[in-house]
């Protein structure tokens, strides 16, 4: 299981570097076209995220505290607080610390996002 992790939080990366490049494709390639994607309190498909990522202005991101809350062989659950910066003012509604969850699934021998959802985590 452990290869398996690995590999899928290593597609968690992949799809919010592809957000920092504003690279829509390499985004649609990782996150299935009918995803649920909850962001910002918006819920939308995969496909439509994927039409946001080119406008999508963000400067740097960070992942810590990653964790596996449940692993098979077909489906990976991940948990993690991402923080984001985004040096543009209009984008800064974009900026903070959120909880974020993730769902990966098997789709033959690609793994694809099928859920993610973030909240934000209210300065103290």
């Amino acid at each position: 299981m452990e290869k398996v992790t690995t590999q899928v939080i290593q597609l968690e990366h992949d799809m919010w570097e592809a957000a920092l490049h504003k690279d829509a494709e390499a985004f649609s390639k990782l996150v299935l076209p009918e995803a649920v994607m909850v962001c910002g309190g918006y819920r939308c498909s995969g496909s439509e995220y994927a039409g946001f990522i080119r406008d999508f202005d963000i400067s740097r991101y960070s992942i810590c505290d990653m964790e596996v809350i449940s692993a098979s062989d077909k489906e990976v659950t991940l948990h993690y607080v991402l923080r984001v910066e985004a040096d543009n003012a209009y984008a800064k509604d974009l900026e903070g610390l959120f909880h974020v969850v993730s769902i990966w699934k098997r789709c033959g021998d690609t793994w694809n996002l099928m859920f993610n959802m973030d909240s934000r985590i209210a300065p103290v």
